[in-house]
């Protein structure tokens, strides 16, 4: 039962029909976007730090049944990357008191990077390769966190620049960059899978050093690749440190409320 709703609801002069909800248009959604030039390249970068984190992850069964050569250690490492993003999170509130979001940004950044180079030169042994997890997911964690803080600062931004909050047109921004992070990763594995011959392998024998070699590098190599420009995206176009932000909802607090 709903408690203290209004009883009666606004018609349409004459019509009799009861308005739903606003609707925004395709042209006025992607208007919004491209007006909101931080928004912007806030979604280009997470877009590409996200193709190259889904890419990974999605190539981990394969190289622990082709590469690695014992597919059930797939599970205890996927364990051990859940217990890397818990520690990424509770560290992040912790590193957020010390440091800047840029300097945060970063050390995530350098956590990431290390954990990928230390995971391509590691030999076939969970403990090594466990670490490189460890590093690669705590990092990518943060990174996850501050983008969300970053589409938070977009909103006042969008707000203090174009007069209008439009709060769930930009968080509509994330899921979209999900659903895009996941397809485009799917692709790049499956085209993948077919130049290296690993999708007709029947067992890690019938693949071949350069088949390997490929996976390794397109399973670690290529994300870290998208990442790194994910970074520079980030470093060029996107200025909210935290003085801009003060100074922009300084000027918000001395205007009229805005539409949301």
């Amino acid at each position: 039962m709903l408690v203290g709703r209004c009883s009666h609801r606004v018609r349409h002069p004459g019509t009799g029909e009861a308005p739903g909800p606003r609707a925004h248009p395709m042209r006025e959604l992607f208007s919004i976007v491209a007006r909101n030039d931080q928004l912007v390249w806030t979604a280009i970068a997470m877009m590409l730090f996200l193709i190259g984190y889904n890419t990974t992850t999605s190539f981990g069964i394969y190289f622990f049944k082709y590469a690695y050569r014992d597919e059930g250690m797939y599970a205890p490492f996927a364990a051990i990357l859940g217990v890397a993003q818990l520690l990424g999170f509770a560290l992040f509130p912790l590193l957020r008191r010390r440091l800047s979001r840029r300097a945060l940004f970063t050390l995530a950044m350098g956590l990431v990077i290390a954990g990928y180079v230390v995971f391509f030169f590691s030999p076939m042994n969970l403990i090594p390769i466990g670490i490189a997890g460890l590093l690669m997911f705590a990092g990518q964690a943060i990174v996850v966190v501050l983008m969300i803080v970053f589409l938070s600062d977009c909103i006042e931004y969008g707000e203090w620049k174009l007069g209008r909050r439009n709060g769930a047109v930009t968080f509509a921004v994330q899921p979209f960059i999900n659903k895009i992070g996941g397809a485009v990763a799917t692709a790049i594995v499956g085209a993948t899978l077919i130049v290296t011959g690993i999708n007709t392998a029947a067992t890690p024998d019938d693949v071949t050093p350069e088949g390997l070699l490929g996976l390794r590098v397109m399973m670690l190599f290529f994300p870290l690749a998208l990442m790194l420009v994910s970074y520079v995206v980030y470093r060029r176009g996107y200025r909210i440190d935290e003085a801009f932000r003060e100074r922009i909802l300084a000027d918000l607090s001395a205007r009229p409320s805005a539409q949301n």
